[in-house]
């Protein structure tokens, strides 16, 4: 897996905002992150240069010019989830913005086997951030102190 780039602090605060909101416009994200307009700006061209953030829509205000609208970009990674069931081992691999990659089913005996191949549908080069996995009656109970929220950003400890 590519190491994750180093990213200036405007750039790593505008991913944190960009994961948590899912998407929105360059003055959205200048509010939320406590920046100015123009270092957004070059925040979100840094983002972009990295595929960490990518141009996905425009929304209109009513007046004046339309706003570019920012996503989550397909090198902010991936997540695999998979679900062990007395009989079947279902897993999903989705992007950080939620957007389904993969998809695999099998027996319960075959449960590497369809690890393995929904992994190796996943866009090369997004690194898998997380694997959650539930079996039996559904997900574990969440140890008490763990992480909540959006992924450190990349080329952050969390």
């Amino acid at each position: 897996m590519a190491e994750a780039p180093r990213l200036t602090e405007s750039a790593s605060a505008v991913f944190a905002v960009l994961a948590g909101a899912g998407s929105a416009t360059r003055p959205q994200l200048a509010s939320l992150a406590g920046l100015s307009k123009p270092t957004v700006s070059s925040a979100v061209a840094e983002l972009e240069s990295a595929r960490l953030a990518a141009h996905s829509g425009t929304a209109s205000g009513g007046t004046g010019r339309s706003a570019a609208v920012y996503g989550l970009g397909p090198a902010a990674g991936a997540v695999l989830a998979v679900d062990l069931g007395p009989a079947l081992t279902r897993v999903r691999g989705c992007a950080l913005d939620g957007t389904l990659l993969a998809q695999a089913t099998g027996t319960r005996d075959q449960a590497a086997e369809v690890v393995r191949e929904a992994l190796a549908v996943l866009p090369a080069g997004a690194p898998l951030r997380t694997v959650v996995g539930g079996g039996g009656g559904g997900a574990p109970p969440r140890e008490a102190g763990a992480p909540r929220g959006p992924p450190p950003p990349p080329g952050r400890p969390g």
